[in-house]
């Protein structure tokens, strides 16, 4: 029963797109070059967004770590690409 769940949590299809959310992100990088941020500071910020934005849309934490080990996939798929290309 909970593995038919798991599966169907996984089955959904996501309300945006990976091109969505690497827009996301270029805006949080011009914003953070904009002002000058430390990295030390932009990186606890982030943290701070993610666990307050996790908090206040009650997202579950096996979500975000889902959505945390597709980045790492994603990243590492496009690292295997630019390493076969060279």
């Amino acid at each position: 029963m909970v593995d038919k769940k798991k599966n169907e949590e996984k089955a959904k299809p996501l309300p945006y797109t990976v091109e969505d959310a690497i827009k996301v992100a270029d805006d949080i990088f011009k914003i953070s070059k904009e002002n000058n941020y430390k990295v030390g500071a932009f990186i606890h910020g982030l943290i701070f967004a993610l666990e307050y934005a996790q908090t206040s849309y009650k997202v579950p934490q096996q979500q975000i770590a889902l959505i945390k080990r597709d980045c790492r996939k994603y990243f590492k798929e496009i690292d295997n690409i630019k390493a076969v290309k060279q």
